[in-house]
């Protein structure tokens, strides 16, 4: 099968020939239609993840998979020819972290696709049956890669962590596959959504359906304006940059909450401490999603209440570029690759 792998941190990706793989009892072997490209698999690609030095190369990335069931393994509710997407977390569901239901948390992992083992940007991937959910057809395959960890990070930030209600104020910092999405679900579930990010994407972020963004430099502001000065209830923090977590906290209401789900390795969250105990703020991670969380997103995109924001599909063959691009900026929601040689993205 045709792989993009990663040779040489450093080197362009290469088109490698790799075997297919045999789906393991219990796992289902996958014809990946589509791959969405995140910032996390160009950290992988570019070798700059905890796990880098130790990782075995040529390596296969790509996380957010779109695919069809080419054939399961042992009993499976699934069945051949269906429509999937993949939860790239397999968890051991053993440790605590799994007991307790956040699978996302799991401390001993059976792999973490597109990161430490092969992921999307080849041909076939094999999966647990768990971690394979299905989707409607009516759901075009080089949109539901984005149901994955772009849409599946941005509900879990706003609903189960950010515990957004109707009518509350919503900020959303940063606006790029995770950040555009957080906004546009924040809105449907009844929030006033103020998008944030530099001047160039605001357009764009308009374009998509959020109705008001502004400006890095007009918010504080903007945000003080429109709540009488009582400032937001959330504030959804999807860069990791401190400055802008700090940002988060000055746009705050006492009693707000702020969920990080942006990071960068190795730098840690500059924070007023202070003013966090005596307004009672709330400071909250999110990582992933669960694939309760998924199923959810699923339902709003399938219900037409939410619409993955697609910048462009490349072929796979053009990964390369498609990286360069993300690592510029110039893409405001999800670059997919179409990666089956027979499919109709």
């Amino acid at each position: 099968m045709r792989a993009m792998a990663v040779t040489a941190y450093g080197s362009p990706l290469q088109m490698l020939e790799l075997p297919r793989p045999q789906p393991p009892p219990g796992h289902a072997l996958i014809e990946v239609l589509a791959c969405g490209l995140c910032f996390s698999d160009v950290k992988t690609i570019r070798g700059r993840m905890p796990y880098s030095p130790g990782l075995a190369l040529p390596h296969v990335a790509g996380h957010e998979v779109s695919g069809r069931v080419v054939e399961v393994n042992g009993p499976s509710p699934l069945s051949a020819g269906q429509r999937v997407i993949i939860h790239h977390l397999w968890a051991c569901h053993r440790c605590a972290s799994c007991r307790r239901g956040e699978e996302h948390l799991c401390t001993n992992l059976v792999a973490w696709m597109g990161f430490t083992e092969p992921g999307g940007f080849q041909e076939y991937v094999s999966a647990p049956v768990e971690n394979v959910l299905p989707v409607p057809e009516h759901i075009p395959p080089d949109q539901a890669p984005a149901l994955t960890c772009a849409m599946g990070t941005a509900y879990r930030a706003v609903v189960p962590r950010g515990r957004i209600q109707p009518g509350e104020l919503a900020v959303v910092l940063g606006l790029g596959g995770v950040g555009v999405h957080a906004a546009l679900i924040a809105q449907v579930a009844g929030a006033h959504v103020v998008g944030v990010d530099v001047e160039a994407k605001l357009e764009a972020a308009r374009r998509v359906g959020l109705r008001e963004v502004v400006g890095t430099g007009d918010v504080q502001e903007h945000v003080t304006d429109l709540s009488g000065g009582d400032m937001a209830d959330l504030v959804i923090e999807t860069t990791g940059v401190p400055a802008l977590l700090e940002k988060a906290r000055q746009l705050l209401r006492p009693g707000g909450r702020i969920v990080g789900v942006g990071y960068h390795v190795g730098e840690l969250m500059a924070i007023s401490s202070d003013q966090l105990v005596l307004w009672e703020q709330s400071v909250l991670g999110s990582r992933y999603a669960t694939r309760a969380d998924m199923e959810h997103v699923i339902r709003l995109v399938a219900d037409g209440l939410v619409t993955p924001v697609i910048d462009e599909v490349l072929p796979l063959a053009e990964l390369n570029k498609a990286v360069k691009r993300l690592e510029h900026g110039q893409v405001n929601g999800r670059l997919v690759l179409g990666v089956a040689a027979q499919s109709s993205v």
